[in-house]
């Protein structure tokens, strides 16, 4: 591979010039001895080699890249250690700022959603168990989690739905099949027979409303004769 490079001569002016402006923008720290000594790593005599300021600058984002996520998995742990006891509310805070600084985490997402179910949070729990799977649609534990949410939320439908996508993804999970499938479905199957036994009820109270209006309109025919034949 060919390795080339734009120089461009400058003045001493201009080159100072270039070289406050790339400290600023890569953290370069001042030298108190001057100039000279700390750009010698970028300059040449008169020069700038403008492709390895743009490699050194590359490389400032890069580690500011690696601290965030560093940070970021502080966060997330710490997070995990507090919401393990119970103290949701703080881990989910910690949870937030780690979503600051990586915002397309899907598992911190995840862990919060189960933070705000704990909470009965239950509709924010559904929001971000959602962005959680959009985040990471093949990730079968967002699905779940969201399932669950969706429950909580009275979705059994939908909960239904999305826990079997969860098995589509890892069909050998018993827990999916024996725990949240199966749950879904008995409340399901709950629903339908509470349906029934009102739909019931209301039936035998229809009927027995049709029946004293059919009484009272014997009653009220029996009276009007009674009253015709003195």
């Amino acid at each position: 591979m060919t390795s080339f490079g734009w120089k461009r001569k400058i003045g001493a002016s201009v080159q100072r010039t270039a070289v406050s402006k790339f400290k600023t923008s890569t953290g370069v720290a001042d030298s108190n001895d001057g100039d000279d000594d700390e750009v010698n790593e970028f300059l040449g005599m008169g020069e700038i080699d403008w492709l390895e300021l743009s490699r050194v600058k590359k490389k400032s984002k890069v580690l500011q890249l690696e601290d965030n996520l560093a940070k970021s998995t502080r966060l997330k742990q710490e997070g995990t250690t507090l919401a393990e006891a119970e103290r949701y509310w703080e881990a989910i805070k910690r949870w937030d700022e780690a979503i600051d600084l990586t915002p397309d985490d899907a598992t911190i997402f995840e862990m919060k959603a189960q933070a705000l179910m704990e909470l009965c949070e239950v509709f924010p729990a559904v929001q971000t168990a959602e962005k959680a799977v959009s985040l990471d649609p093949r990730w079968w534990i967002a699905h779940q989690t969201l399932g669950r949410a969706l429950l909580g939320l009275g979705e059994i439908q939908l909960a239904i739905r999305t826990f079997s996508k969860a098995i589509h993804l890892n069909p050998t999970e018993e827990e999916l099949w024996l725990e949240d499938l199966k749950w879904a479905m008995d409340l399901k199957k709950q629903n339908e027979e509470k349906q029934i036994e009102i739909d019931s009820i209301n039936s035998d109270s229809e009927k027995e409303n049709i029946a004293e209006k059919e009484n009272d309109s014997v009653h009220l025919t029996k009276q009007t004769t009674s009253i015709r034949a003195r």
